[in-house]
C-alpha cells in the first residue's frame, strides 16, 4: 500500500511538472505565432516588457506583513527561487523578450 502511494505522488508531481513545462513551452510558440502574424516582434515584446512592468508594481500582498520574519532565513521570505520557476505556467517576461528580441533580428536578415 505505502508504494502505491509513493508511486502516486511521483507520478502526480511528474505530471505537474510537466503540464507547467508545457505551458510554458506553449507560451513562447503563442509570442512567436503573434510576432509571426504581426510582423513586429518589437512590438509584441514592449508589450510584454508593458504588462510586466505594471504587474510588478501591484503587489499581490503586503511584503511588510512578513518583514520581521527576514531575520530567520538565510534568503529572504520574498526572493524568487527556481522551484518558483519551474511551478510557474508562463515563462518569465525577460525570457520572453529575448526569444522576441532574437525573432526580431531574424526578420531583419531577411
Amino acid at each position: 500500500m505505502l508504494a502505491f502511494v509513493a508511486v502516486s505522488v511521483v507520478a502526480w508531481v511528474g505530471g505537474y511538472l510537466v503540464s507547467r513545462a508545457i505551458s510554458r513551452h506553449r507560451e513562447f510558440a503563442a509570442d512567436r505565432g503573434a510576432a509571426v502574424i504581426t510582423g513586429n516582434p518589437g512590438a509584441m515584446a514592449a508589450a510584454i516588457e508593458t504588462i510586466s512592468t505594471e504587474m510588478a508594481a501591484t503587489p499581490e500582498e503586503d511584503l511588510r506583513d512578513h518583514a520581521e520574519l527576514n531575520a530567520l532565513f538565510i534568503v529572504p521570505a520574498d526572493a524568487k527561487s527556481r522551484l518558483v520557476e519551474v511551478m510557474q505556467t508562463h515563462p518569465d517576461p525577460e525570457k520572453r523578450v529575448e526569444r522576441l528580441s532574437e525573432l526580431a533580428g531574424e526578420f531583419e536578415g531577411r
